[in-house]
């Protein structure tokens, strides 16, 4: 007959002897203390609620379907999973969860207990005031960051809205970095004056209790980039705002090469409802695949013009390469504004006025954090968690 511990036996019904245990060899008894460890790691954070990792060693499940094989019984892992999380929310006063603020890694194998902080992830709006500032963080070719003659020591080309947005909620969180996903970007000599959505993940957050209020004042001192809305949201949260994409409007300031006629602004008037073939346009084929798109106008107001000059609002499908619609792009665009007037045209200041993304204010309503507490004496089993 086999002997085992008191956890191993208790996960299989209290069946078997008591002694030397086959299965763990002593492991399990292990997880009292590793759960007091636990709950003084986990008192430390500033957290809402914490996840579980186990990691349990090959050999206790090889061994212990040898138990199951003298009397059925559930998996060791299923038993201290519940028993940890059982015990972790009486101690701690806080709820187990699927996403929560931190997760415990509990290694049997080792011995050993450690607290992982889970990035953090703020929705919000960015306005760019000023023309120069790329969206990403754009490091110099030449050193790789590292600082050179071509880059000025600054290891960068632009200085960018990620860092405007993400340095100060990196300081405001103590968090060890960040990265920017945004719903589309513009270029950097664009101006943003609509709010384009955007998703700051933040990695190791030490602090998760935010005055997101005083940061966004904190990000717009810099009087280049503002923000709007911010707010904790999902990891989900992120895809759906890469993966959207919404019809622009923009104000475009032109210079033709002649003056123009009442028939040249009929012309650019015809652009309405026009369906645009784009080849990757020249600026940015080395780094897009050469592909040709087909984009629509929809609208086209003449704002004013003076000789050779014009400022346009155009509203355009998403992805629509603005630029070349209006200089034709050496003919890679088709039909562009400078096709039709039979001249040279192009664009000297672009201003992103609107985009038509209230399907995201839809998302953040219907938004619901998903929690999965496991309370005492219940037979539910945290698995989809656990690693």
């Amino acid at each position: 007959m086999l002997a085992l511990c008191q956890i191993c036996n208790e996960a299989n019904g209290s069946a078997f002897a008591r002694g030397d245990c086959y299965i763990c060899r002593g492991g399990a008894l292990e997880v009292e203390r590793m759960t007091d460890e636990a709950a003084a790691l986990i008192k430390k954070e500033d957290a809402s609620g914490f996840s579980l990792s186990t990691m349990i060693p090959k050999e206790w499940l090889i061994r212990e379907e040898d138990a199951w094989d003298v009397r059925g019984g559930q998996s060791i892992k299923d038993f201290i999973n519940r028993k940890i999380a059982r015990e972790l929310q009486t101690v701690t006063g806080l709820p187990y969860e699927n996403e929560a603020d931190c997760r415990m890694v509990f290694d049997f194998a080792r011995g050993t207990v450690s607290l992982e902080r889970n990035d953090l992830f703020i929705f919000g709006r960015y306005k760019k005031l000023v023309q120069g500032l790329s969206q990403s963080r754009w490091l110099c070719s030449h050193c790789n960051g590292k600082g050179c003659d071509a880059c000025g020591g600054k290891g960068k080309n632009y200085e960018s809205v990620e860092e405007r947005v993400g340095e100060p909620l990196k300081n405001a969180t103590r968090a060890d970095g960040y990265v920017m996903h945004a719903s589309g970007r513009e270029d950097v000599d664009a101006t943003n004056t609509a709010g384009r959505a955007f998703v700051l993940m933040l990695a190791n957050p030490r602090k998760r209790a935010l005055d997101l209020e005083r940061a966004s004042v904190e990000i717009a001192e810099s009087g280049e980039v503002s923000v709007s809305g911010l707010r904790i949201v999902g990891r989900p949260f992120v895809e759906v705002v890469t993966e959207s994409h919404f019809d622009k409007t923009y104000e475009a300031y032109v210079e033709f090469g002649k003056p123009l006629t009442a028939e040249d602004l009929a012309c650019i008037k015809e652009m309405e409802e026009k369906t645009l073939a784009q080849q990757t346009p020249q600026r940015v084929a080395h780094r897009r695949a050469d592909l040709v798109r087909y984009r629509k106008v929809k609208r086209l107001e003449i704002l004013s013009t003076a000789g050779g000059r014009a400022v346009l609002r155009i509203t355009a499908e998403a992805g629509t390469y603005i630029k070349e619609l209006i200089s034709g792009d050496d003919g890679r665009t088709q039909p562009s504004i400078a096709e039709l007037l039979k001249t040279d045209a192009k664009c000297t200041k672009l201003v992103v006025e609107q985009i038509e993304d209230g399907f995201l204010d839809l998302c953040l309503k219907a938004q619901v954090t998903p929690l999965r507490r496991i309370l005492p004496g219940s037979n539910d089993t945290p698995d989809k968690s656990y690693r």
